[in-house]
């Protein structure tokens, strides 16, 4: 990986030609102590309306949310979603695709239940076809969270179903369907309509969003990662925080749009 090496991107004149792949938490919202507490900016969903407009509805959020819970957040609005890291995808022409449930999750969700109930300030998150164990509350716990994860994975590994991996994040730790990821999911928004023979622009703020980054660099896009540390990343330019992502993307549509807050 490379280090950032722009601090502010330059903004696009147009949208031609272009696909926005867009992370949720983190990029567009402010991470909050708990999955259920974010609050999404009132001028957001109108935001993306816009910039699915101009880029003729090549605008997808690319996110480990489910589309069931991204669609809650930004009702009315209705975008193409890769959920779950992509282990679910909804196309622009509504079709959704999904990958199989392993039945190994519930044994692990139990077990990670009693964790959590045994860890005051873990929040478990049961997606359906993954789950994820968050730590915010408890940063301190990360390590064990890890461990013990990565040691209920090990056991499942011989049980009939598909494979499972594991995805350490922002302060969480994910188990999901094997072979899925947000670079997966880019690739397969970009064989299909209106996304096809357009170049990537992804923006996202967490090691889950590398993938993303190699496959928008691959196809001579562009990658932006959001946040202030300096950890290495794929991505090669860089905004601050979520507010500043809002703005950024607000400058796209201008004066239509004005930038939030």
């Amino acid at each position: 990986m490379d280090m950032v090496t722009r601090q502010t991107p330059m903004v696009l004149p147009s949208l031609k030609g272009w696909a926005l792949f867009l992370d949720f938490d983190g990029t567009l919202i402010d991470i909050a102590d708990s999955p259920d507490a974010v609050i999404v900016p009132p001028d957001l969903p109108r935001l993306l309306q816009a910039l699915h407009e101009l880029a003729g509805g090549a605008v997808g959020v690319v996110t480990g949310r489910s589309i069931e819970t991204v669609d809650d957040f930004l009702a009315p609005l209705i975008l193409p979603v890769a959920g779950i890291h992509g282990a679910e995808m909804r196309f622009a022409d509504g079709h959704i695709q999904s990958a199989s449930e392993n039945p190994a999750l519930k044994a692990i969700g139990i077990d990670l239940r009693a964790l959590v109930d045994e860890n005051p300030g873990l929040l478990l998150e049961d997606k359906g076809r993954a789950l994820a164990v968050h730590y915010r509350q408890k940063p301190e716990l990360g390590e064990m969270v890890e461990a013990h994860v990565r040691g209920l994975v090990d056991k499942m590994e011989d049980l009939p179903g598909e494979s499972l991996e594991i995805q350490p994040g922002k302060m969480v730790v994910e188990i999901r369907p094997g072979g899925i990821n947000k670079g997966r999911a880019v690739e397969i928004f970009l064989e299909r309509a209106p996304f096809a023979g357009r170049r990537p622009l992804v923006i996202g703020d967490d090691w889950t969003d590398e993938a993303a980054f190699r496959v928008a660099n691959k196809h001579g896009g562009r990658s932006i990662r959001v946040g202030c540390d300096e950890r290495p990343t794929e991505a090669s330019e860089k905004l601050p925080d979520p507010s500043a992502v809002r703005d950024w993307l607000a400058q796209l549509v201008a004066p239509e749009t004005e930038p939030s807050s």
